[in-house]
C-alpha cells in the first residue's frame, strides 16, 4: 500500500514521468503506469485466482457417504480406502492421503473411537479358523440379514468365504463342506467358537459335548477340532479380523443380493484375487505362502457327506407342515398324517412315516431379519448433493423407472428438483405407485413435482378402486397355479384325420 501511495506522489506532486517512476521504484513500466495513471480499486489489490485443490468438487460425495453410513450398521460402513477407490472411478486425481485426511477430519466432527490392543500369535501351516458373521444386503426392496462363513489360514493369511441364508447347523456345515471343496482339501486342525450348531454343552475348559450332526461331519472329514474358551473370541483372532476385513471390502456399502448362488461365485473370485497381495509382515504373496498350507491339507473323501437333519411332523388341516416356523404345503396327503422330513440346507424332502417313499420335495425357506427401506429418507440426503446421487447406495436398488427419472435429468439443478419430487411422492404413496408415476412422467415428458404428484394420485385412486383377490388357503398351490396346455388337443384332431 505504501509503494502505491509513493507512485501516486511522484506522479501527481513531483510530476515524474512513468519511466522515472519505474526507475526510482524499481518496478515494471506497466506496473508504474497502472498505479500512476490508472483507475485502481484497492479493495481488489492482492487478490489472486484461487488454486483449485484436488479435493474440490468431491467433498459432497464424501459428506454424503458419511451421512449414508450413519444409517448403516457400523461394521458395514465405508472405509477411507473404499471412498478413495470410488472417487477414482469418477475422475478424482488426488492422492489417497488427501482423501484419508478429509475423511478423518469429517469423522472427527461426527464421532470418535478407540482401538483395542490384540496379541500376535504364531501359527503352523495347515491350521485354520472358522467364524460366522452377519451383514446386511438389499434384496426385494428390503434390508435383509445374511451370514458370512469364513475359513481362514493364519500362516498364509489366506481366506475363503461363502454367504449363507441362515446360521443353523445344516447351513453351517454345508457351507463348511463347500469351503473344503473350494480349497481342494481339509485343514488338519480347525478352531471354532462354542456355537450351538456344533457344541451341545461345555463340560470343562477342554471338553465339549458335540452335536450328533457335527460329530458325524468331523468323523467324515477327519480333522481335529479345537474350541475357544467361552467369551474368548480373541483366541481365534485371525478369523475375527477376517470377518471385518471381508465385510469392509466386499459388503460395504450393503450389496444388492438377488441370486445367492451367483453372488457366491463372484465372492469366490474376489477371495482368489485377494491372494495376490503381499502378506502384511512376511513380504511374500499370500498365494505363494498358501502353497505351504495346501501341502498340509488332508485329502477330500471320495464322496461328500449328505448333511441333513430329521424331523417328524403331522400334516395340519390345510395340508401343511411346519419347519422352523415356516409353512410348507404337502400335496395329496391327508390332514393328520405323520410324515418324516429330511431337512437339508437348501431343500426339504418329505417322506412317509417310515422314510421309504418321498412324498414331496420343496425348496427350504428361511425367515430372515428384514426391515423396509425408508426410500424418502435415503434420497433426501442428496437433495443438496445431487452430483453424488449417482453413487448412492440405495439408488442402485431403486426400480429402474425411478433411477431413470432421477439420473436422466439434463442438469444438476433439474436432478435436484427430480429428487425433491420423488421424495415428496414417496412420503405420500407406496413404492409401487411412485414407480408407475415415474414411468408415466418420463413417457409423457412431464417431470416436475406437480405432474408427478398428480400422476401418483391418479394411480393410487385407480388401485384403490380395483378389488383385491380373496385369499383362499385351502386349494394347494400346485392346483391353484396349474394352467392346462390346450395345444395337446390339436394333436387329437391330427391323429384322427390321419386315421
Amino acid at each position: 500500500m505504501t509503494q502505491i501511495d509513493y507512485i501516486r506522489h511522484l506522479r501527481d506532486v513531483e510530476g515524474a514521468s512513468i519511466s522515472e517512476i519505474a526507475a526510482r521504484v524499481k518496478c515494471d513500466w506497466k506496473t508504474a503506469k497502472k498505479y500512476a495513471d490508472g483507475s485502481v480499486d484497492l479493495r481488489q489489490r492482492g487478490r489472486r485466482a484461487r488454486k483449485k485443490t484436488a479435493m474440490e468438487g468431491f467433498e459432497e460425495y464424501i459428506e454424503a457417504w458419511l451421512l449414508e453410513d450413519e444409517r448403516l450398521p457400523r461394521k458395514q460402513r465405508r472405509t477411507a480406502k473404499k471412498m478413495f477407490e470410488d472417487l477414482l472411478r469418477i475422475g478424482y486425481q488426488g492422492s489417497d492421503r488427501t482423501v484419508r485426511d478429509y475423511v478423518r477430519k469429517k469423522k472427527n466432527e461426527m464421532r470418535s473411537g478407540a482401538k483395542e490392543q490384540v496379541v500376535r500369535l504364531e501359527h503352523r501351516p495347515g491350521e485354520a479358523q472358522v467364524d460366522l458373521g452377519e451383514f446386511q444386503a438389499i434384496s426385494d426392496n428390503q434390508r435383509k440379514t445374511y451370514h458370512e462363513l469364513i475359513l481362514s489360514f493364519p500362516y498364509s493369511n489366506a481366506q475363503v468365504c461363502i454367504v449363507l441364508p441362515a446360521d443353523n447347523g445344516t447351513c453351517f456345515l454345508h457351507g463348511l463342506q463347500t469351503l473344503f471343496q473350494m480349497i481342494g482339501g481339509v485343514p488338519r486342525v480347525i478352531r471354532f467358537d462354542n456355537d450351538s450348531a456344533i457344541v451341545a454343552k461345555i463340560l470343562s475348559a477342554e471338553e465339549r459335548s458335540l452335536t450328533e450332526l457335527f460329530k458325524t461331519f468331523q468323523w467324515h472329514y477327519r480333522f481335529q477340532a479345537e474350541f475357544c474358551n467361552p467369551g474368548k473370541g480373541q483366541e481365534k483372532g485371525h478369523v475375527e479380523r477376517k470377518i471385518s476385513y471381508v465385510r469392509r471390502n466386499n459388503f460395504s456399502p450393503p450389496p444388492i443380493l438377488d441370486d445367492l448362488a451367483e453372488f457366491n461365485r463372484t465372492l469366490h473370485e474376489a477371495m482368489m484375487a485377494d491372494w495376490e497381495r503381499e502378506h502384511y509382515t512376511k513380504g511374500t504373496l499370500i498365494r505363494e505362502l498358501w502353497e505351504d498350507d495346501a501341502k498340509q491339507l488332508l485329502p477330500l473323501p471320495e464322496l461328500p457327506l449328505d448333511i441333513f437333519q430329521v424331523f417328524v411332523r403331522t400334516v395340519n388341516k390345510y395340508g401343511e407342515v411346519v419347519v422352523d416356523e415356516q409353512l410348507y404345503r404337502v400335496p395329496q396327503v391327508r390332514p393328520g398324517t405323520r410324515v418324516l422330513i429330511k431337512a437339508y440346507g437348501d431343500h426339504l424332502e418329505i417322506l412317509d412315516r417310515h422314510g421309504e417313499a418321498v412324498l414331496h420335495t420343496v425348496k427350504r425357506v428361511y425367515y430372515q431379519k428384514a426391515e423396509n427401506i425408508d426410500w424418502a429418507a435415503e434420497l433426501e440426503i442428496f437433495i443438496n448433493r445431487p452430483r453424488a446421487a449417482e453413487r448412492a447406495v440405495y439408488l442402485r436398488a431403486l426400480p429402474d423407472a425411478l433411477k431413470t427419472y432421477i439420473l436422466s435429468a439434463p442438469t444438476l439443478k433439474e436432478r435436484r428438483q427430480r429428487i425433491i419430487a420423488v421424495v415428496t411422492i414417496l412420503r405420500e404413496y407406496s413404492l409401487d405407485i411412485a414407480v408407475k408415476a415415474a414411468e408415466q412422467a418420463v413417457s409423457d415428458g412431464r417431470t416436475d413435482v406437480n405432474s408427478l404428484r398428480m400422476l401418483a394420485a391418479l394411480f393410487a385412486s385407480t388401485a384403490a378402486a380395483e378389488p383385491s383377490p380373496l385369499e383362499e388357503p385351502w386349494t394347494p398351490s400346485e392346483v391353484a397355479q396349474w394352467r392346462p396346455d390346450l395345444s395337446i388337443y390339436d394333436l387329437l384332431g391330427v391323429e384322427a384325420h390321419g386315421r
